[in-house]
């Protein structure tokens, strides 16, 4: 895997403020072209693309028309590419082809980014608030084979140091405290060290947990260790389907069946149920039931989710902005690792 250069770096600290979509989306502004043209992005350390809806899009397709669209016509810096997109997500897929021209984030213009125009994006995009997704993953796994944008601003010098970090609020109704941070970390918004994780897959953010468990002893899950990847673009902790199940009824959650892995708890009895530990690198992370429950009106979700991967596939559990909410997230491009340290909340950093 190749590292980033950490050398002559001259930048400063860059910050997006993050908003909530549905309390499961964490998004925030970018400008692209000359002069910029305004969109709201999913920042998705999951993937390695940036892709905007295009106004080339279909008139059919409903998600595109929905959404903020970019005109290259009206960009004095626009090169374009041509070459074909096509990108394939858990929940959907988006389609289009490749251009470049400058991108804007937290004032900070990266130069010759290469993005992708959507032209068509699966029906599921049609009621997302963004418009579209730029990955923090790394490039290794782009559909575009292109730097990403955070990689771009390593490369022109624009940061101090290759790491960006999260900082997830737990108000869901209200998102506009959360964070980015590119270039580092923010001191102010977490507490005491980070447990640092080697990155162990070439692009994606993935490392070795070593187990979860109740903090009453009623159950342990990822016995012998498994693989874990931190994702801000996922709204839950997910994991095999048979792991989450069985913690979810030690729990005494119950399963919802038009929504298979998903599971609900009686409202009236959330506080008294046990933490629940996620083990990293011997360290304990526990998440409380006030962390692990998340009450939609008169429903209460447990943020465990059951997925079924595919044969011959690595099962994994991923890490989500439920984790991420509870712990501050560190991603360095440097050494490639990931480093979680406890969040400094507004209730809890007074």
């Amino acid at each position: 895997m190749r590292h980033l250069e950490q050398s002559q770096r001259s930048g400063v600290l860059a910050q997006v403020n993050l908003s909530f979509f549905k309390g499961a989306q964490n998004y925030g502004p970018i400008t692209i072209g000359s002069p910029g043209q305004d969109f709201n992005v999913i920042f998705d350390t999951g993937s390695a693309d940036l892709w905007i809806p295009s106004v080339r899009c279909l008139q059919e397709n409903i998600p595109c028309q929905r959404h903020n669209k970019y005109d290259s016509a009206y960009s004095s810096t626009y090169e374009p590419i041509g070459k074909a997109f096509n990108i394939t997500y858990e929940s959907g897929q988006v389609m289009g082809y490749l251009s470049k021209d400058i991108i804007t984030i937290a004032g900070m213009t990266v130069k010759d980014q290469v993005f992708a125009e959507a032209t068509h994006e699966s029906d599921i995009f049609a009621n997302s608030l963004p418009d579209g997704i730029m990955g923090l993953g790394v490039s290794t796994i782009a559909a575009s084979q292109q730097p990403t944008v955070f990689e771009n601003m390593v490369s022109q010098k624009m940061l101090p140091a290759p790491v960006f970090s999260f900082y997830l609020s737990q108000d869901l109704s209200n998102g506009s405290s959360s964070v980015l941070t590119l270039g580092g970390t923010n001191p102010d918004l977490y507490t005491g060290n980070f447990t640092f994780l080697e990155v162990n897959a070439p692009g994606f953010w993935q490392f070795r947990m070593d187990r979860v468990r109740l903090a009453n002893g009623a159950g342990t899950f990822c016995r012998h260790g498994c693989e874990a990847i931190a994702d801000s673009g996922t709204p839950l902790i997910v994991g095999p389907i048979e792991e989450t199940n069985a913690l979810n009824q030690k729990l005494g959650a119950r399963p919802i069946a038009v929504s298979p892995g998903l599971f609900r708890f009686d409202c009236h009895h959330t506080g008294h149920l046990p933490d629940v530990e996620i083990i990293l690198n011997g360290q304990k992370f526990p998440l409380t039931s006030s962390e692990y429950v998340i009450k939609l009106k008169s429903v209460c979700l447990s943020v465990f989710s059951g997925m079924e991967f595919a044969s011959g596939t690595i099962s994994r559990w991923i890490l989500g902005a439920s984790f991420m909410r509870s712990y501050y997230t560190q991603f360095d491009g440097g050494t490639y690792r990931v480093g979680f340290a406890k969040s400094k909340h507004l209730s809890n950093s007074q």
